[in-house]
């Protein structure tokens, strides 16, 4: 047999359904994803390997503007990667997801900013007493189908946070948080904040989805007094004025 004949055969082939499914248009396989999911897409365009949808609805919520960029050379790895951007109300997000065919989904590179009400209404959240612009940057992230992280290395930064049950509303400041991944599971730790409310601390969550949070608060010289109310109600400060919250349980 030539053997030297065969490799060149299906290098031929596999470059084949590769430049088929790159030409494919998206709108065809939207339809076939509506059929078999709760997933609904509109204003398709494009291909199936650089393609564009107007919004994308799912049980959570909605997208809008959402594009994307397949790199057929993971499909011989069994994956399927894609970079990809989606609008928000802030401008919106954009990184890299790839997904295995044999479970998991891995992000890379994942930033952008929205505010705090715009991510709740994605995940079914209709009322946020917290106003926040959010920005993310997810260097690496690796999840498996039930939720459980193998890798997380990024951070996410609030800004403007208001809370919103006084009128006028309580400003509170800005704050960073380092998410990490280790042998105790996910750890969110405060790095840094800046305004009226002073925070720091951290919280775990196990791979086990038990939690603990071990965090304090005190108001900052010149914070409005409506703040000093609010912190007394996690209970009286020490000599320093921190207010500490502990909490564990599960999820």
């Amino acid at each position: 047999m030539n053997w030297r004949l065969v490799r060149y055969l299906l290098v031929g082939l596999i470059t084949f359904v590769i430049g088929l499914i790159a030409f494919f248009p998206a709108r065809i396989a939207a339809g076939w994803i509506e059929s078999s999911t709760p997933v609904t897409l509109g204003g398709v365009t494009g291909t199936v390997f650089d393609g564009h949808a107007g919004y994308v609805q799912g049980p959570g919520g909605a997208i809008e503007n959402l594009d994307w960029r397949l790199h057929p050379l993971n499909l011989l790895l069994a994956q399927v990667a894609a970079d990809i951007e989606v609008d928000s109300d802030l401008g919106g997000f954009s990184g890299r997801v790839t997904r295995s065919l044999f479970g998991g989904t891995h992000v890379r590179n994942l930033t952008g900013s929205a505010s705090a009400g715009w991510l709740a209404k994605r995940g079914g959240v209709t009322f946020l007493p917290l106003s926040s612009d959010v920005a993310v940057d997810i260097r690496e992230a690796s999840v498996d189908d039930q939720l459980n992280f193998s890798a997380l290395d990024g951070a996410v930064r609030l800004g403007n946070t208001r809370w919103e049950l006084f009128n006028p509303p309580v400003e509170l400041g800005q704050f960073e948080t380092v998410l990490a991944h280790g042998d105790d599971g996910i750890r969110a730790t405060i790095v840094d904040s800046n305004g009226p409310l002073a925070i720091d601390g951290s919280a775990t969550l196990t791979p086990e989805r038990r939690y603990r949070l071990n965090v304090r608060l005190r108001a900052r010289a010149g914070a409005d007094d409506r703040l000093d109310g609010m912190l007394d109600q996690l209970g009286e400060g020490d000599d320093e004025g921190w207010h500490r919250v502990q909490e564990q349980g599960s999820l």
